[in-house]
């Protein structure tokens, strides 16, 4: 922490003129450091003082230089400290003749005294409220970028999410004829976002989502009973394992829902799922029945009727268990990461 605006340096045989500047600097409240001056000073270790005061604890340094300053040592000690601790241009000169001083750049001569100390002081403060002022106009510029930077972050998100709604809020049902009895089915899974607005309407807890899940990716960690619901709330319901494999195969004979390149059709052997519609839809236009998410159908996979279908796999799935023909069995009331659910209409 910087507790001293600038540090004066002077020649012992200088200290007049360094005592009419300090004097002028203390009535314009500029914080300076003054070895004439510390009272505190007792006990400590000459260098670790001169570090202190000319280079951790002062933003600046005004070297008053003349043919004495040349030759003591200190004030060598307390130039290398100032040059090696301190920002370029943070060094400045008082000169009080022509003499030289090795390691300031000899063009530059930044104060001449002139038996001026109001002057040099004024100077001095003008300086370091210039300085002042660059600092919080950068910070400011900084600032500004930062806050544009954020406000494009989060008119992006919202644009997203809000294309995401739509997208939802614009699902279509497409009709499906290879069973005994026509119906529609979802084009998608149904969202996270589409299942938090049937929570909030109908005062349901929503179910945890894991890590990373977004409001375009399908819902997960919803039971059976939660999935029958839901669709019920929309005038649906779940599918039957044969209108499930029906709207998969879209009347071809694939192995893949969509086709027979998994790459091409589904999310899988990921650690999260997609976005809905991700990938390429099947020949009816009805996206990820392959991957993304495992689906829960209406059927009993059991006679005991302890377990549930569930079709189509899911992100982490292996290949094999892309294949449309492929069925699981869980227990109803089990949350699963990897499982989501579509909606199925009567005609």
């Amino acid at each position: 922490m910087r507790k001293h605006d600038i540090a004066i340096s002077v020649a012992e045989e200088d200290t007049d003129v360094a005592d009419l500047i300090a004097a002028e600097l203390k009535n314009l409240n500029v914080r300076y450091y003054y070895y004439k001056e510390e009272k505190d000073n007792l006990g400590k270790h000459l260098i670790n003082l001169t570090m202190d005061a000319y280079g951790k604890r002062t933003k600046y340094v005004l070297l008053i230089t003349s043919r004495f300053f040349v030759n003591k040592y200190w004030s060598g000690i307390e130039l290398q400290m100032a040059l090696a601790q301190l920002p370029q241009g943070s060094v400045w000169q008082l000169r009080l003749d022509n003499t030289e001083v090795n390691g300031l750049p000899k063009h530059k001569v930044y104060l001449e005294w002139k038996d001026n100390p109001g002057e040099i002081a004024k100077v001095v403060k003008e300086k370091l409220t210039r300085r002042k002022r660059m600092v919080w106009e950068r910070l400011l510029r900084i600032c500004t970028m930062l806050g544009i930077l954020g406000i494009t972050v989060f008119l992006w998100y919202w644009i997203y999410n809000t294309c995401c709604r739509w997208r939802i809020l614009k699902q279509e049902y497409v009709s499906v004829l290879a069973t005994e009895r026509p119906f529609k089915i979802s084009n998608v899974e149904v969202t996270v976002a589409a299942y938090r607005e049937y929570c909030m309407v109908t005062h349901k807890v929503f179910p945890e989502q894991p890590f990373q899940s977004v409001d375009s990716m399908p819902v997960r960690n919803v039971t059976w009973e939660e999935a029958k619901a839901y669709c019920e709330f929309v005038k649906g319901r779940l599918p039957s394992e044969l209108e499930w494999t029906a709207a998969a195969l879209a009347g071809k004979n694939t192995v893949y829902s969509g086709g027979t390149s998994a790459a091409a059709v589904a999310v899988y052997h990921k650690v999260k799922p997609a976005n809905v519609g991700h990938k390429k839809p099947n020949a009816l236009g009805i996206y990820d029945m392959s991957g993304n998410v495992a689906e829960w159908c209406e059927d009993w996979a059991d006679s005991a009727h302890t377990l549930k279908v569930v079709k189509g796999g899911g992100y982490d799935s292996a290949v094999g268990e892309l294949v449309v023909s492929n069925r699981r069995a869980e227990r109803p009331e089990v949350r699963l990461r990897d499982v989501g659910f579509r909606v199925v209409k009567d005609n």
